[in-house]
């Protein structure tokens, strides 16, 4: 535990170097993970690989990831309330919408490209630069996203909300993901990848529309082509046109949880507070600057 405090230490102030080098860290050399079984000694299908964990500390949190973060590759995504299914908004039912808006996202995309081009000094080259652009802004499309830091997912779990309701992390292993649907590769660390990778151009909304096909859901990292992409390091999951959520998809063992129950926020928060772990690392432009200088001086 103590190498892990100097290493925040060490990088304080530093916020994409320093959830690499935890990100690594938590990649040692530790004991196995205790893997859910059946009775017979089995691993299970059709269940989460790891049996949902509360975090009440960030102490607790690291000890969380290092007993159930394997060799490989793990994406993280913080949602402040632990009920809320994965995923994205454009594919969450509301009172007017008890399907979603998922069949709306070409004409959601037609309308930002006819008004985007006079707020950009370079137009997006493809599609998917349009779509990412869009989730850049809030726009609503079928991507996920994900983040390789773990402490960026749990920033993202306490975010304000109501104290009474629990937050979580998901942890995702977007390579067991993949080969679920039929994407292996032959090097079992390397991810499907926009504008390299042909077969994600099925998924782009103008190749799915009126055609009724199914695709499944995928893991994709994108090029990080602005600041916010880099300090977040984020990466993505695109939606199966069916809107089967993640964590109920296939052998559902791509997935684990680890619940923050509501009375911990605040102590969580102040912890990451004290790490140097602001809103400015997050989301690094003008405006966040701004506020956070603002904090400062209060």
């Amino acid at each position: 535990m103590t190498v892990l405090v100097l290493v925040f230490v060490e990088t304080m102030g530093r916020p994409v170097r320093q959830c690499i080098l935890l990100h690594c860290v938590l990649r040692g050399k530790y004991a196995q993970p205790e893997v859910l079984t059946d009775e017979s000694g089995n691993e299970p299908r059709d269940i989460m690989r790891y049996q949902d964990r509360s975090i009440r500390s960030v102490g607790e949190y690291i000890a969380a990831l290092r007993d159930t973060t394997r060799d490989g590759v793990v994406w993280f995504r913080g949602q402040k309330c632990e009920d809320w299914q994965l995923l994205p908004n454009i594919a969450r039912p509301t009172e007017n919408a008890p399907e979603g808006l998922l069949n709306q996202e070409l004409p959601a995309i037609k309308r930002f490209k006819q008004n985007a081009g006079a707020f950009l000094s370079r137009l997006p080259q493809d599609e998917w630069e349009w779509i990412f652009l869009m989730q850049h802004h809030r726009g609503l499309t079928r991507l996920l996203d994900w983040t390789e830091s773990p402490l960026v997912a749990l920033y993202f779990a306490l975010a304000e909300c109501s104290e009474e309701k629990d937050g979580a992390v998901w942890c995702l292993d977007p390579i067991d993901l993949n080969a679920q649907v039929g994407h292996r590769r032959v090097n079992d660390r390397d991810v499907l990848a926009f504008g390299v990778d042909e077969v994600l151009d099925n998924y782009r909304p103008d190749r799915l529309s009126g055609r009724g096909a199914v695709v499944p859901p995928v893991a994709a990292i994108g090029p990080r082509n602005s600041a916010r992409m880099i300090a977040q390091s984020g990466t993505f999951t695109i939606i199966s046109s069916d809107r089967i959520p993640i964590e109920e998809f296939g052998t559902k063992n791509q997935v684990w949880r680890l619940k923050i129950p509501a009375g911990n926020k605040a102590d969580l928060r102040e912890e990451l507070k004290l790490l140097g772990f602001n809103e400015f690392m997050l989301f690094p432009d003008l405006e966040t600057l701004a506020l956070h200088t603002k904090e400062l001086l209060q």
